[in-house]
């Protein structure tokens, strides 16, 4: 961890909190002045867990421990100091949270989550960790009407019970019926195993690849992260295109693994126009037994605009029948978990 305070922050700091804190305050500023980094994980008025935060984006965010007193943990916020980050040795940490009926659940995941091929280079880097929660204060429930799968939980009282930063933190419960992705996956005990893999996925970056309902569409598909990610694409098409080099040509920008689909690997079809002449509509051709990249469409925001997936063949972002999870999946997975990680 590192503190980089200025005097009138650290000065503010002595006047206004209690005499540990003043004299943690001035000691920072001895050591700000010489330029250190100071640790504070022995420091008794500090609160290990994870909370979350509205960024400038407006969007959710995983920020490191708070202070007991609220006042300085909003001051030293403001001045963008970091108060519990996680320790940058090596390893991924995972909490997994669960009421007592759901906890042998997520013991059963982790055995799946260890053992899974698309994680065999990493898989010793993993540091995994389980909190049993209260299942009436985690107050997990279905009540997303446009969603109604999606489950909601109490979040400021899970993450309360982390007694360690960690890189992430998800939640398995014996209520509700389904699950969510985003900052915090959820996933309920009556959903298949691998639906709890599915949204931590999503937790790191990857989109949903199955065709989402209307009201989903409408609630999702105005998102960029949604429109555009590592395993999906939405984008406004040509009814047409005269070569599959122009398709190639106008959509370079749209399409994140463009550069991935091999010399002689279409992403469009061509058809016989009205005239009689031979146009090109946008999409590879679907082919059972063809495992390369390519632009196959069908993907979540169809409803709402020609949406795409780099693989013909379901994935795990496409249906819990399956936990396969591609390279281009891999690829984007394993470079959000190190960089969280610092590797």
């Amino acid at each position: 961890m590192q503190i980089r305070g200025s005097w009138p922050a650290l000065a503010l700091l002595t006047r206004r909190f209690s005499q540990v804190v003043g004299r943690l305050a001035l000691f920072l500023a001895t050591l700000s002045a010489l330029g250190a980094a100071v640790a504070l994980a022995a420091d008794p008025e500090l609160v290990f867990y994870d909370s979350i935060e509205i960024d400038a984006n407006g969007e959710s965010i995983l920020t490191g421990g708070v202070y007991k007193d609220a006042a300085l943990g909003s001051l030293l916020r403001r001045h963008q100091k970091s108060l519990a980050p996680i320790p940058v040795d090596g390893f991924y940490r995972i909490r997994f949270v669960a009421d007592a009926q759901a906890m042998k659940r997520a013991e059963d995941f982790t055995d799946l989550l260890l053992n899974h091929e698309a994680f065999a280079s990493i898989r010793d880097r993993f540091r995994i960790e389980y909190a049993e929660g209260a299942a009436d204060l985690m107050n997990c429930r279905n009540d997303l009407p446009q969603s109604p799968r999606i489950i909601r939980c109490d979040m400021a009282y899970i993450l309360s019970l982390g007694t360690a930063p960690a890189h992430m933190t998800a939640v398995f419960t014996g209520r509700g019926s389904g699950g969510s992705g985003g900052t915090v996956p959820v996933a309920s005990l009556n959903y298949p195993l691998p639906a709890m893999l599915h949204e931590m996925l999503h937790a790191w970056n990857l989109n949903d690849e199955y065709i989402y309902s209307q009201d989903e569409a409408d609630l999702y598909c105005s998102h960029s992260r949604i429109l555009k990610g590592p395993n999906t694409t939405a984008f406004a098409a040509q009814e047409a295109y005269t070569s599959d080099a122009e398709a190639w040509s106008r959509h370079r920008e749209d399409i994140p693994w463009l550069y991935e689909i091999q010399s002689g690997v279409p992403i469009t079809v061509s058809t016989a126009a009205g005239s009689g002449a031979i146009v090109f509509k946008l999409g590879t051709p679907p082919a059972p037994a063809n495992t390369l990249p390519g632009l196959y469409a069908g993907a979540n925001c169809s409803r709402k605009l020609p949406s795409f997936r780099p693989y013909g063949f379901d994935t795990i972002m496409k249906t819990l029948s399956t936990t396969r999870i591609p390279p281009i999946h891999q690829k984007a997975v394993l470079a959000a978990i190190a960089k969280a990680a610092g590797w």
